[in-house]
């Protein structure tokens, strides 16, 4: 049973740090100021969740049945050259990569959010909830509503 929740928890550590990493390092290859770029950003999230959706719905129905028709080592096998297929490919671009350089520990940021807290755990609150906006725009800045999808 301790083999099956370390693999659980292998799992989730895995993807989580697959997916917000590689969405985070996608975002580093275009510059937002750019209106082409900016356009191509969105192009890459549309791709990468598509192909990260793609990939799931084939592991859970044409792997299974390679795994329970073929065998297991066939299926294990094609998930090894798949990630040695991506490996390569991804260690191709290395020189072509925009490398940007981090502002700072995100453990201090937390911590800071942390201490932040414990200081301000006694803080009243005011009975008034136009208070806790952080900011109030203008009627103007709102989008308008329209009957286009109705």
């Amino acid at each position: 049973m301790g083999i099956l929740y370390l693999s659980l928890y292998l799992i989730a550590l895995g993807t989580g740090g697959l997916k917000s990493s590689v969405s985070g390092f996608g975002t580093d290859q275009f510059d937002e100021k750019d209106e082409k770029e900016k356009i191509q950003m969105a192009n890459f999230f549309h791709r990468f969740f598509f192909f990260i959706s793609t990939g799931t719905l084939l592991a859970v129905t044409v792997l299974v049945y390679i795994q329970d028709e073929v065998g297991r080592s066939w299926a294990y096998g094609i998930c090894c050259i798949s990630m040695l297929i991506a490996i390569v490919v991804f260690l191709t671009g290395t020189r072509r990569y925009r490398y940007k350089r981090s502002a700072g520990s995100p453990i201090v940021h937390i911590l800071q959010v942390v201490v932040a807290a414990v200081r301000k755990r006694k803080l009243q609150y005011p009975w008034d909830d136009a208070a806790f906006l952080y900011e109030d725009s203008p009627e103007a800045s709102r989008i308008q509503h329209t009957d286009q999808f109705r």
